[in-house]
C-alpha cells in the first residue's frame, strides 16, 4: 500500500491539514511582532515528522484490516472464525473485526435456518403423490418433483412441457397463465399412448419480483382410475344383462317344467337338472371373468414390477393343462429354450394369459391333433406363440376379436363354456405389461397367437 498510486500527495494533504493550523498561529504571531520569522518556519515544520509517522501508522493499521476483512469476506461461511490478532493502535481495528465476527455468526445462524427450511420444503414437495411441475416464462419445467419423474420416467429438467404434454387445451391454459391472462385453472385431457390416461391438471400462476417474471405451477392428478371404474360399471351393467339374459331364461323355463308337467317325470328331471347345472356353472364362469376384468383394467394403467421368468411360467401352465389336452385326444408341445427369459410382469397374470391361450388352442383345434408352443427371444422382446390346427379365423374377424363378449360363431362358444371374455382379459393383461398381441390365422390351417413382451435387461 506504501508503493500505491498516490501515495506521496495524499501524504502532502494529510501534512497539509495537520501543519495550517500551525503556520496560521505563527503568522499571526510573527505579524504581531511577537515571534521572529525564523522560529515561526521551525514552529511550522515542527508537526512534519510526527505527521509523518501517524500517517504510515493508519497505513499500516489500515491495511492489516482490509487483509483481515478480504479474508473474512472470501472465507466459507461455515468455516473457522480466524481470532483477532492484532495489537491496539491508532484505529479501534480488534472492535470493528469483532463486530464483523459477530455478524458473520449472525448470518451462519439465518442461512443454517433457512438451509433447514429449504431441506423441509423440498422433501415435502418430493412427498407429494400427485406429480407437479414448475414453468418459467419460456414454459420450460424448471423443478419437478419425484412424482412427476416416475410419471413421465424421465428427467425433466430444463425440457419444454411439450416435449412430454401436447394436448392443445393444456397448452392454452399454461399461455394464459404465462402471459398474466389467468391466475388458475382447471383442464381434464386424455394422455395418447399405448396405454390412455384420464388427466386433470392445475394450472395456478405465480407472480415473481414486482409482478414480473411469472411463473406457473402444473399439478396433474390422475384420473385414470376413476374413469374406467365409471366405464366399466357402465358396460357391466349392458354386457352381463345381455350375456346373463339366456341361462336365466333357461333356468327359469326348466324350473318351470320341473314344477309342472315334468315334477314325476325321473328322466326329464335328470336332463333339466344337467342343464341347470351347466347354465349355474355358466354364468358362474361370466361373473368370475367380468370380475377379473374388472380388475385388470383397473391396474392397467400400472405396470408390474416383479421378475418373472416366462420360460418358467410357461411350463408350468402346460404341466396343469396336459390332462385336459389328453382328454381331448390331443397333445402340447413346446419348443423353449432352457435358461431362463425374464421380463417385468406379474406371474399370476401371465399364467392366466397363457392358460386362457392353450385351453383355446385345444378347444378349437381339430381332433388329434397338437397345439405348438414356441418361445423366442430377439435383442428386445420375448414372444410366445401359440399355434393350433383348427378351422382358422376369417380374416374380417381378427380385428375385433378381443373385444368384451364378441364371438365369431356365438352358438359353438357357448356349448365349449366360453364367455366370450377371454381374449379380452388376456389382451389388457398384455397391455398391462406394455406388450403386443399380435393374431395371425389361415382358414383350414388354423391360428396363432403371439404374445410380445419387452425382454428384462440385467
Amino acid at each position: 500500500m506504501l508503493n500505491s498510486t498516490g501515495f506521496i500527495g495524499k501524504m502532502f494533504v494529510f501534512l497539509l491539514l495537520i501543519t495550517t493550523p500551525v503556520a496560521i498561529v505563527a503568522i499571526w504571531l510573527v505579524s504581531q511582532g511577537l515571534l521572529p520569522a525564523e522560529y515561526a518556519v521551525l514552529l511550522i515544520l515542527t508537526p512534519v515528522g510526527p505527521g509523518v509517522l501517524i500517517y504510515n501508522r493508519l497505513l499500516r493499521e489500515t491495511t492489516v484490516l482490509s487483509h483481515r476483512i478480504e479474508h473474512e469476506a472470501s472465507a466459507p461461511l461455515f468455516g473457522h472464525l480466524l481470532p483477532g490478532s492484532i495489537r491496539s493502535g491508532l484505529l479501534p481495528v480488534n472492535d470493528l473485526l469483532l463486530a464483523i465476527q459477530q455478524y458473520r455468526r449472525s448470518m451462519q445462524n439465518l442461512f443454517k435456518e433457512a438451509r433447514s427450511h429449504q431441506d423441509d420444503a423440498i422433501l415435502l414437495f418430493n412427498l407429494l403423490p400427485d406429480p407437479v411441475l414448475v414453468l418459467d416464462q419460456k414454459r420450460r419445467i424448471s423443478r419437478f418433483n419425484s412424482a412427476a419423474r416416475n410419471f413421465f420416467s424421465a428427467d425433466l429438467a430444463e425440457t419444454d412441457l411439450t416435449a412430454y404434454l401436447r394436448h392443445p387445451s393444456l397448452i392454452k391454459a399454461v399461455d394464459a397463465a404465462l402471459g398474466g391472462e389467468i391466475e388458475s385453472q382447471v383442464v381434464e385431457f386424455k394422455m395418447a399412448g399405448s396405454v390412455g390416461r384420464y388427466i386433470e391438471a392445475h394450472v395456478t400462476q405465480i407472480p415473481g419480483d414486482g409482478g414480473k417474471d411469472l411463473r406457473v405451477i402444473l399439478t396433474l392428478h390422475d384420473l385414470t382410475t376413476a374413469k374406467k371404474t365409471e366405464q366399466m360399471r357402465v358396460d357391466f351393467v349392458a354386457n352381463a344383462s345381455h350375456e346373463l339374459r339366456t341361462p336365466l331364461a333357461i333356468l327359469i323355463g326348466a324350473i318351470e317344467t320341473l314344477q309342472g308337467p315334468a315334477a314325476t317325470d325321473r328322466e326329464a328331471q335328470a336332463r333339466f337338472l344337467s342343464m341347470m347345472h351347466a347354465q349355474s356353472r355358466r354364468m358362474s364362469q361370466l361373473i368370475d371373468d367380468l370380475l377379473s376384468l374388472s380388475q385388470i383394467e383397473m391396474n392397467e394403467h400400472a405396470r408390474p414390477s416383479d421378475q418373472v421368468d416366462v420360460t418358467d411360467v410357461l411350463r408350468r401352465v402346460v404341466g396343469l393343462i396336459t390332462t385336459r389336452a389328453s382328454d381331448l385326444g390331443k397333445t402340447i408341445n413346446v419348443m423353449a429354450p432352457e435358461e431362463p427369459l425374464l421380463v417385468s410382469g406379474d406371474k399370476d397374470q401371465l399364467a392366466q394369459i397363457f392358460t386362457n391361450l392353450v385351453d383355446n388352442a385345444l378347444k378349437y383345434g381339430k381332433e388329434n391333433t397338437a397345439v405348438s408352443i414356441f418361445l423366442t427371444r430377439s435383442e428386445k422382446s420375448i414372444a410366445v406363440s401359440i399355434i393350433d390346427q383348427g378351422e382358422g379365423i376369417p380374416s374380417e374377424h381378427i380385428p375385433r376379436l378381443t373385444e368384451r363378449f364378441y364371438r365369431v360363431d356365438s352358438d359353438r362358444s357357448r356349448e365349449m363354456g366360453g364367455t366370450g371374455l377371454g381374449l379380452a382379459i388376456v389382451k389388457h393383461i398384455v397391455s398391462r405389461h406394455r406388450g403386443q398381441l399380435e393374431i395371425d390365422s389361415e382358414l383350414g390351417k388354423g391360428s396363432r397367437f403371439t404374445i410380445h413382451l419387452p425382454a428384462l435387461v440385467i
